[in-house]
């Protein structure tokens, strides 16, 4: 449901989806993995295992644990990692989701309107007006186009509210080039 008034100009209004809402978290982990320090993540594990391993071999050498049990014990860790990782992303996903319902989402109906100078996002809880230079980066997925205010805050344009491909691709460059003139007459 596009309504493109003139070419600097739209307006769109749709409810979001529980998927949508899911996707869009996505983007936002991705978009927080490039900040993070892959190094630490990756470390980290080995380094406990590491430690295990030597704990293991000390335990065994002063007979403290059976060898068997001694050198059991890295891969009893490797299982129980995997295990804890495992139902931590679960236990996110059914919070998030549960955040979800929480808010109402899905039960308003947006109202978000561009044009060169201003966005305005309404719903029935009240009404947001933002310039352009509150927008950091716009992201084009196959399922959105994602405004964002930083790296893990930001709003969507649900794809489907879009004609096809081509006007999707068409507003997430015309969003883009609006985001680079706001952050280059900031920077002059």
């Amino acid at each position: 449901m596009s309504d493109a008034v003139e070419p600097s100009s739209f307006h769109f209004e749709f409810q979001v989806t529980k998927a949508e809402d899911r996707f869009f978290r996505a983007l936002a982990i991705n978009n927080l993995k490039l900040l993070g320090n892959q190094g630490i993540i990756a470390v980290a594990p080995v380094l406990a295992y590491a430690l295990t391993l030597v704990w293991g071999y000390i335990a065994a050498d002063r007979g403290w644990l059976t060898q068997g049990a001694a050198y059991a014990s890295p891969l009893w860790f490797l299982l129980g990692y995997f295990f804890a990782y495992l139902v931590a992303l679960w236990s996110m996903s059914r919070m998030n989701d549960s955040l979800f319902e929480l808010r109402g989402a899905a039960q308003n109906t947006w109202h978000v309107s561009f044009n060169d100078l201003s966005i305005v996002i309404k719903t029935s809880d009240g009404e947001n007006r933002m310039s352009w230079n509150a927008i950091a980066a716009v992201t084009d997925s196959h399922a959105m186009v994602a405004m964002w205010y930083d790296a893990r805050l930001g709003f969507y344009i649900p794809a489907r509210v879009f004609a096809d491909r081509p006007s999707r691709a068409a507003f997430a460059t015309w969003a883009s080039e609006r985001v680079s003139r706001a952050a280059n007459s900031r920077a002059a």
